[in-house]
């Protein structure tokens, strides 16, 4: 496969990718097993990388072991493509996403580097929890939606509807689907992006059957007529068509007549913004640039002849390249073997080599201009989210930190399989992590145990089993929950210090969506897992000042142990407003910093009145009628809450909330007690008060 990637790339891509009008960058999102990855082995199969005989069935971007033995996606792939329109081709690059709830991390990555997402919606089960969770990611990055409804072909084959009635079951999802919409867009950005056939964004069919009907196959049988009666007869006249075909067992003609990668590329290319279109209007909501600069006006225009600027989306280790980045390039032409700087780090490194990421091969390239996506090879210390920037580039900002839905809430001892090797290790473990945003990795000073802490348990079973891959081979004891503590409202200023140390104003604020941080000063520090952030508005600090790193440390050690039982803080902004920096000497110079900073945060979180935490999980499970009586009852047993039962689509959907401690094996009890008909998705990010009775609070 890697000599036909190699081919299709030198012969065809290389020629587009310095023509930033014909490029569109899109991820594929929806909640697990929806058809993600069903859908894009045809999307592959139409630039003529993989048979059209075996799509839907390879799944050739879950090419990872893990992903095939198991069948569901645990990482985010890329492939570029190429369609024509209008006797123009256009290379696309496709990032698959994973639908679990555990590894929406990589969502969040592959949002932030692309302008489009396709969503993807099984039309039986509907708006699922997940779809709303990373279709509110999209929303917040201003990452343009396509809807795909998926498996129409259940309504005719499965629940023997009639052509009127599947299409009123899928209405009433398009229906749910802008109504979600409308809950994170303005009324105007609303009124631009609601999914239609009208607006070219909404497609409906089977990814298994490898079919799908768009405007274009609407307006074929209206003569090209936009009259919403005409398209609405037409749809109908299309569902009886199809609802024949199937009942004939013929579906294989449905493939040949309407292919789903055309209707889904169409969609991309006509209403997905090219990358400069895009950059200039994504950009803002996500990146503090005044466009005062020539560096911050070519990322708003993305101009190929500014200064290389960068940012850096998913990094892994690989035993022959040791860290391979995936980046998207703002500015500029990224070239091989030239220097970049690390804004995070201040540090300069060569590129090895850069190209395109097609699947699992890396297709080397000398060059690679702005707008595009592209691996890179060769850079050290670098990690999710870093901005890398040429190092005569102008001072810019970094790129707003990314902000994940989850948090590690699970943690488990970890211990190697042959103790001569505990020493030895701890460091693999902590480079590991450092590749997986979702992933906390500690060893407790009292006790000396380490701790591995991940987004779910199939997080932890899935990153021990990469692990071993690696040569890291490591035994996991019994699972934890991790409590956090936050504060129930923001704090007021609080002071320490004397005129012998330093001393400090700082004020302890609720960390809410409502504000970004670098808004509100100097980000010096932060914890993007647990969304607390040390934040300087005093002035006071240059990026290389000497006592930085005991500030860092303070911060480190307040959000580490909590006010109320010692666990870490979630959710804090720490406000420094005023400071003044005094020591004695050098041999109590970090006393006289560290104490009274400690000392007037933690005054501030106190007078804000801190809770201690347990995380939740929000469920939403669809089952057949026979088995709602057993789920509720597991429920019931895992002191879960029901909070509401739903008929609709001749399935039960049941919405109930579970205390994360009692989660474990909870799939495994589901598809056993239902044997396999029962489908469900979690939401993480929901914590109640210990000790309150009733529903208790979320945060």
């Amino acid at each position: 496969m890697s000599h036909l990637y190699k081919k299709f790339v030198n012969e065809r891509a290389i020629a587009l990718v310095s023509h930033i009008d014909r490029i569109r960058n899109c991820t594929v999102i929806a909640h697990i097993d929806h058809g993600k990855t069903t859908l894009t082995d045809s999307l592959i199969a139409s630039s003529g990388l993989l048979s059209k005989h075996v799509a839907a069935t390879v799944r050739l971007l879950d090419y990872d072991q893990i992903e095939q033995e198991r069948g569901i996606t645990i990482k985010a792939s890329s492939i570029s493509l190429i369609h024509q329109v209008d006797r123009k081709d256009y290379l696309i690059h496709l990032i698959d996403t994973p639908g679990h709830i555990d590894f929406s991390s990589h969502v969040t990555r592959g949002l932030r580097l692309t302008d489009g997402a396709v969503v993807v919606v099984d039309v039986v089960e509907g708006i699922m929890v997940q779809t709303e969770t990373v279709t509110r990611q999209a929303m917040k990055d201003r990452v343009k939606p396509v809807l795909f409804v998926n498996k129409v072909d259940r309504l005719i084959t499965e629940r023997r509807l009639s052509a009127r009635k599947a299409a009123e079951d899928i209405n009433k999802v398009v229906r749910e689907f802008n109504a979600m919409l409308g809950k994170y867009l303005d009324d105007d950005l609303l009124e631009r992006w609601e999914v239609s056939f009208t607006m070219s964004t909404l497609i409906i069919g089977s990814a298994i059957d490898k079919w799908a009907i768009d405007i274009g196959c609407l307006k074929e049988r209206t003569g090209g007529s936009n009259s919403s009666s005409d398209l609405a007869s037409a749809f109908l006249d299309l569902m009886e068509e199809i609802a024949g075909i199937y009942s004939k067992e013929r579906e294989e003609e449905l493939a040949e007549k309407y292919p789903v990668a055309k209707a889904i590329l169409n969609s991309v290319v006509t209403t997905i913004p090219d990358p400069a279109t895009a950059q200039a209007f994504r950009v803002p909501s996500f990146w503090q640039l005044r466009g005062e600069s020539d560096a911050e006006r070519s990322i708003l225009e993305c101009d190929p002849n500014g200064p290389c600027i960068l940012v850096v989306g998913d990094v892994q280790p690989d035993r022959h390249a040791g860290l391979v980045a995936a980046a998207r390039i703002f500015s500029g032409i990224l070239k091989r073997g030239k220097p970049l700087r690390n804004l995070r780090t201040g540090n300069v490194g060569k590129t090895l080599q850069i190209g395109l990421f097609m699947s699992k091969s890396r297709i080397a390239l000398p060059e690679i201009p702005s707008g595009n996506l592209a691996f890179i090879t060769g850079i050290r210390d670098i990690a999710v989210g870093d901005t890398l920037v040429t190092p005569d580039a102008p001072e810019i900002s970094p790129m707003r930190r990314l902000e994940y839905p989850t948090e590690p809430v699970v943690t488990y001892t970890v211990e190697p399989e042959v103790l001569s090797e505990l020493s030895s290790i701890q460091e693999p473990l902590m480079q590991y992590v450092e590749s997986d945003p979702a992933l906390d990795f500690e060893i407790n000073p009292e006790t000396g145990e380490m701790l591995l802490s991940g987004a779910g348990e199939l997080h932890i079973e899935i990153s021990v089993q990469k692990l071993k891959r690696q040569g890291i081979g490591v035994v996991l004891g019994k699972p934890m929950v991790l409590l956090r503590e936050q504060m129930r409202r923001d704090g007021v200023p609080c002071s320490a210090g004397s005129e012998d140390t330093s001393s400090f104003t700082v004020r302890a604020c609720v960390n809410t969506e409502e504000v970004t941080p670098d808004d509100l000063g100097i980000v010096i520090e932060s914890d993007v897992q647990s969304a607390c952030y040390l934040i300087d508005q005093s002035s006071t600090f240059a990026s290389s000042c000497d006592e930085l790193e005991w500030i860092r440390e303070a911060f480190r050690y307040v959000i580490r142990y909590g006010p109320v039982k010692g666990e870490r803080m979630r959710r804090l902004i720490l406000l420094i407003q005023m400071t003044r920096i005094r020591f004695a000497s050098a041999e109590t110079s970090w006393r006289d910093i560290t104490q009274p900073l400690i000392e007037a945060m933690s005054k501030s979180i106190e007078s804000g009145e801190p809770l201690l935490l347990e995380p939740w999980v929000k469920l939403e499970i669809s089952s057949p009628e026979q088995y709602v009586g057993d789920l509720t009852a597991i429920l019931a047993r895992r002191k879960g809450r029901v909070q509401e039962i739903d008929s609709e689509r001749m399935l039960y959907r049941i919405e109930a909330e579970i205390p994360v401690r009692e989660s474990f094996g909870l799939a495994n009890e589901i598809r056993t007690a239902t044997s396999g008909w029962a489908t469900w998705g979690a939401k993480g990010g929901l914590y109640k008060e210990i000790g309150v009775a009733g529903e208790g609070e979320r945060y």
